[in-house]
This record gives C-alpha cells, sequence and structure tokens, in this order.
C-alpha cells in the first residue's frame, strides 16, 4: 500500500499446541503477554482445533491457542517485491559482485572492495548475514559473539487436506512448525542437535549449505499423533540456509566503534525475515539523522563485554538458544534430548 508493489499476503492465523502440561502454561504465559499489547490472541478448546486446522489431529493435544490475524507469505515474492520498491526509490543494486572488504581510511569507512573495482561511500552498513562477522573483523570490528547454525525445511507433498487458506500451525514441546505451501506442506524444526559452521567454514552461498532430511523425518516421527497424514509424504524439495545465533537470543545493531561511518546489523536468531522491514526502516533512520532509534538500545555490541567471543561456552549457550527458541525463560529447563 505504500509504495505500490504488489505482495500475497495470506492473513489466515495460526495456532500453536501444547502436549504436555508445562507447555500448557507456557502457551497461557504467550496469551497474556501478547494481549498485553494488543495483539489479538486467545485459549481455545483443543476441540475447536479440528476446525480451525482440519489437517490435523490435535487430540492429544492438552492446550492450545489461536491468533486469528497471523499471516504469511512467500519469501521470494517478498524479496522481489522489496527490490521492486528499492529500485523505484533510487536504491543501486549491484547483482553478482562479491564485496572482498571494506575500505578504511584514517579509522573511518570510506566505502567496500569488490572484484569489481572499489565502491566508495560516506557511510557503511554491513547486513550480509552469515558473512557479516568476517567482513567485520578484517576491519577491525569484534570479534563478533555469533555462532553459525544450518537451519532446513521440507516441502511435503501429498498430504491430504492442505490448501493455502489452512493456518500455520506450531507445537511448543517440539519446536515444530508446519503451514501451506499451496497445496504442499512446509515442514520445520529447530534441531537439537544442529549442524554448525566454523567463522571460516560457512559455504560461500546459500545454495552450497549441505541438508538433510533425516532431522526433518525425525520431527515428523515425534509429532506423528498430529501430523499423521504427512506420515508417507513425499519431500519434494529440502531448504536451508545458515542463521547467525548469539548467546542471549538478542540482535547486533550497532556503529562499529573504532571505525566511524561503520555500521552492521547481524545476529538474525532465525527471526530476520519478521523483522526486517521494521528494522531496515530504522536503520535508515539512524544513518540519516545520527539519532539512534530507541528500538535499537538492547542489542549494542557492549553489553557483552567481558564475554570472550571465542570461547566454547559462548558458542554453546548460542547452540541452546537454537534448540529452545520455542520456549520462554520458565520452560528453558525442558530440552529435547533425542537427536544428540
Amino acid at each position: 500500500e505504500e509504495h505500490g508493489v504488489p505482495l500475497a499476503v495470506h492473513q489466515v492465523g495460526s495456532v500453536k499446541l501444547a502436549l504436555s502440561d508445562w507447555a500448557a502454561a507456557q502457551l497461557r504465559r504467550e496469551v497474556e503477554r501478547a494481549t498485553a499489547i494488543g495483539a489479538r490472541m486467545g485459549m481455545v478448546d483443543v476441540a475447536d482445533v479440528a476446525t480451525l486446522a482440519p489437517h490435523i489431529d490435535a487430540s492429544d493435544a492438552v492446550a492450545a491457542w489461536h491468533s486469528p490475524e497471523d499471516c504469511y507469505w512467500a519469501p521470494p515474492e517478498m524479496v522481489a517485491a522489496f527490490h521492486r520498491a528499492a529500485v523505484l526509490a533510487g536504491v543501486e543494486f549491484r547483482p553478482g559482485v562479491q564485496v572482498e572488504e571494506i575500505l578504511v581510511e584514517g579509522g573511518r569507512a570510506t566505502g567496500v572492495a569488490t572484484d569489481a573495482g572499489p565502491l566508495h561511500a560516506g557511510q557503511v552498513l554491513v547486513t550480509a548475514g552469515a558473512w557479516t562477522k568476517p567482513l567485520l573483523e578484517r576491519a577491525g570490528v569484534g570479534p563478533l559473539p555469533i555462532a553459525f547454525v544450518r537451519h532446513q525445511y521440507a516441502i511435503r507433498a501429498g498430504v491430504p487436506g492442505v490448501h493455502p487458506g489452512l493456518p500455520s500451525v506450531r507445537i511448543v514441546d517440539h519446536a515444530v512448525y508446519a503451514r501451506p505451501e499451496g497445496a504442499n506442506l512446509m515442514f520445520g524444526t529447530y534441531e537439537p542437535a544442529p549442524l554448525t559452521f566454523a567463522p571460516d567454514g560457512v559455504p560461500a552461498r546459500a545454495e552450497d549449505v549441505p541438508l538433510d532430511r533425516a532431522a526433518n523425518d525425525e520431527a515428523l516421527r515425534q509429532v506423528a499423533a498430529v501430523f499423521g497424514a504427512a506420515a508417507d509424504s513425499a519431500v519434494v524439495e529440502l531448504r536451508g540456509g545458515v542463521v547467525t545465533m548469539t548467546p542471549d537470543r538478542g540482535y547486533l545493531i550497532d556503529r562499529a566503534g573504532d571505525v566511524e561511518g561503520l555500521s552492521f546489523s547481524t545476529g538474525c536468531n532465525v527471526m530476520g525475515l519478521s523483522i526486517a522491514p521494521s528494522f531496515g526502516e530504522d536503520m535508515a533512520a539512524w544513518l540519516t539523522t545520527g539519532a539512534r532509534p530507541a528500538t535499537f538500545a538492547p542489542f549494542g555490541l557492549d553489553r557483552f563485554a567481558g564475554v570472550d567471543p571465542t570461547a566454547e561456552e559462548t558458542r554453546q549457550r548460542s547452540l541452546d538458544r537454537y534448540e529452545s527458541i520455542y520456549r520462554d525463560d520458565e520452560s528453558a529447563g525442558h530440552v529435547r534430548r533425542y537427536g544428540r
């Protein structure tokens, strides 16, 4: 509506299930937190889930909530829409150009060196996902407390009754999520023992990330009572990439203290798709006005003062944040052990 660029949004709501008492208590806390900030969400009878999400069997659940305004969209369509809106706003893209390093002269960022020659600029903002850390550290920023984790999900075909109008479904106990992908079912999980990468071992492209459906199949077995119709489904596509996790599951959005004119946004914690539009707007305001938005106050690098970013303990805390992404602090002790 703001930019005149169409994007198909499926506002079909979402359902979250609890299969145990501790998870049911967490659902109630989530509803309290959500309603306190004005979100439409409420606990529903488990029997009502059959109407809300007829493609699953929630009879083994002990609690459920429903959020009627939740929505989803196809990420490739979103990227295309953002790209089109940016072009209309005057942004210049250089696809296929490899950024090799940040240029720094006299303590100030002056641009970037690329395989097509230097690009000079008054300010440099690094938002390169899993490739942000090495670019910054070569410019003297950091090291950053980040772990590199493979996240993957499957597109499953042949699941009866799936259509685009169904809600997303999540299960707290096993950190699984599913939503329609046309007539197919997108099914994913946050693995208890995910594949990780060393800082210098992150694949050069997302397409080079090695994928393995075994963890997805295991997650489906864990929730077979709910997604029984998907038990024999065919995996027609496996998608994945590298996400950046921090020890406190907070983003890293800051300016480089020792390099003037250099800023960065990383540590997506698997939520980059959700926060990118609003954080991008706030970052643009910071760069153009010099006033740091209040939204970024919790995400400065200085909060890790005294923490050794290279320590195995720091890395493990970041990995624990991935495994526990569906649990709040009061549920933190309910660690999944399968797959370890």
